[in-house]
Formats: C-alpha cells, sequence, structure tokens
C-alpha cells in the first residue's frame, strides 16, 4: 500500500540533505494517519462480519426451519483479506507515528534518549529537555499540577460569591 507522502528508497549512492518537513506537512502527515486509523477499524469491522453469520432480513416467524446459507470457504477468504489488510495497515500506522516521534526528537520537544550518568553505576543525572511524558528533569510536572490548589480556591470562591449573590437576590425579594 504506497501513499503519496512516502518516500521512495532508491539504491541511490549518493547522500541527500532532507529539508525538515514544514508544520503543514506534518500536519498532513498526521490527517494521514488518522484515515489509516480509520481504515484499521473499517478492516477489523469486516473481519469481524467474515466471522459472524448473515442474519435473514425478514423475521418472519414460520419460516422457522430455514436457516441462512453459509460459504465457508467465502469466509475464510474475506476473513483472511481483511486480517492481511489490517496488519498492513497497522504496519504503517506504526511507521507514520514512528516518523512522528522522531520528527519530535528532531524538533527539540521530546527527549528520548537515554538519560547522562554522573559516573557508570550511580543515578543517572536529570535534564532539563521534556522526555515525552511529562517529566522534566527529577520533576514529573503531572505531580506538581495536582499538587496545586490555587484553580480549586479560584472555583471555589466563585461559588461562593454566586450563591451569596443569590441569596441576596432571594432576601431582597423576600422583603
Amino acid at each position: 500500500m504506497e501513499f503519496s507522502q512516502d518516500v521512495s528508497m532508491g539504491d541511490d549512492s549518493e547522500a541527500r540533505n532532507y529539508d525538515p518537513f514544514t508544520v503543514e506537512e506534518n500536519i498532513d502527515q498526521l490527517n494521514e494517519i488518522d484515515k489509516c486509523i480509520v481504515q484499521l477499524m473499517s478492516h477489523t469491522s469486516t473481519a469481524l462480519n467474515s466471522l459472524t453469520l448473515p442474519t435473514n432480513p425478514t423475521s418472519d416467524s414460520s419460516i422457522e426451519g430455514a436457516a441462512p446459507s453459509l460459504d465457508a470457504p467465502s469466509q475464510k477468504e474475506a476473513f483472511r483479506t481483511s486480517t492481511d489488510s489490517f496488519l498492513t495497515t497497522l504496519h504503517t500506522i506504526d511507521v507514520k507515528i514512528k516518523r512522528q516521534i522522531m520528527a519530535l526528537e528532531e524538533a527539540g520537544i521530546v527527549n528520548l534518549s537515554n538519560p547522562q550518568r554522573q559516573d557508570p553505576n550511580g543515578p543517572s543525572k536529570p535534564s532539563l529537555k521534556p522526555n515525552g511524558v511529562g517529566a522534566v528533569g527529577n520533576l514529573d510536572v503531572g505531580w506538581l499540577n495536582s499538587r496545586g490548589t490555587r484553580v480549586e480556591r479560584d472555583m471555589e470562591a466563585e461559588l461562593w460569591s454566586k450563591a451569596k449573590d443569590i441569596l441576596a437576590k432571594g432576601t431582597d425579594d423576600m422583603q
């Protein structure tokens, strides 16, 4: 399965310099990945449908003895074809996502390299580059965000002020 964005890997012995992808090209590639995921779901649906018994469109209860006819060889072939397409599409998605991850690393957005060590047997040296899983250095950003209560306090204050306004309106209406 070839896509318009795929790069031909010919037997050229000369080294080529490639420009990094632009933001628009990266978005187009992510859209291609999205379309491949839709194809993946379609192949899954086809494979599962080939394993199920066909339903009879007429729900007439007088024909109880008539069972839907099964064509086992064609069902097997449909299952085999859809699973092959599923695996091919899954491989394509895997390759394209790896390309996107490498582009993120190349742009310096995530750092997936092994952490540097101060000495061979010692602990790893913290890096200030984001690692792609929410940690910067030895600090876990998610942990830090979960410890902050400012947003909670601001929302609570806002709710209390609204409640006071409602009560003030209620007492003004009663008088």
